[in-house]
């Protein structure tokens, strides 16, 4: 027969042994509760991005606008820095609003004036567009892929151009960048249009396009067409 000793030790060790198996099921629990949070806060994250990008369509069309209401004037040539339009592109910019040592020139996308950094040229961005429903705010800047303001048939700017299928360089339909005076007239400039999203959570979003204008006569009227590259 078992002994009273015998038998409370026994007790004892099966005491131990849930208590171990109680342990490791309530870690257990909690990894996987950890991991179904993980999941949701990175599925919430990814829709707040994605709502984020296509908010940035909205910047995208008013920067177009904007560009075509001025693309048969000279007031492209200049910058429109109040408007958030540079008619070059400036060496060593920083899109992000993130410096490193070989920043230059960074986008003011928060109106704070670049937190006054020293060195760095501070370019303003567009006015932000209306708020929509969900709390984003949209802002772009557009370029003008030139090396320099002014003309870009001048001897000393040079700009990355549509090459017109009707040109008569041997190599149609391309983007070079290399001396103006080596396409026609019929070529056009590219403008890249950099839209910054700020939404819910403090989700951030950059969308970039790419665009030039065609011009063609129907009869006696000149007609424009956008064209996304």
């Amino acid at each position: 027969m078992m002994s009273n000793r015998g038998l409370v030790r026994s007790n004892g060790a099966g005491l131990i042994v849930t208590l171990v198996v109680l342990i490791v099921m309530a870690l257990g629990a909690l990894a996987l509760l950890r991991s179904v949070t993980t999941g949701l806060l990175i599925a919430g994250n990814f829709a707040f991005r994605e709502a984020a990008v296509l908010a940035a369509e909205s910047g995208s069309e008013a920067a177009i606008e904007w560009l075509a209401a001025r693309n048969t004037g000279t007031e492209l040539l200049t910058d429109q820095a109040d408007a958030g339009y540079y008619a070059s592109l400036p060496t060593g910019m920083n899109l992000t609003g993130q410096a490193d040592t070989k920043t230059t020139a960074l986008i003011d996308w928060d109106d704070d004036q670049c937190v006054r950094r020293t060195g760095i040229v501070c370019l303003s961005a567009a006015p932000t567009l209306a708020v929509d429903a969900a709390g984003h705010r949209v802002r772009y800047v557009i370029h003008r892929l030139c090396r320099s303001t002014g003309s870009p048939d001048a001897a000393n700017n040079s700009c990355l151009l549509f090459r017109s299928a009707a040109g008569a360089s041997g190599n149609r339909g391309q983007l070079s960048y290399g001396a103006s005076k080596r396409f026609q007239s019929s070529d056009t400039v590219y403008y890249r249009i950099t839209v910054h999203v700020r939404g819910p959570r403090n989700t951030t979003a950059f969308v970039q396009t790419l665009v030039h204008f065609l011009f063609f006569i129907l009869g006696s009227t000149l007609h424009l067409w956008l064209v996304l590259a």
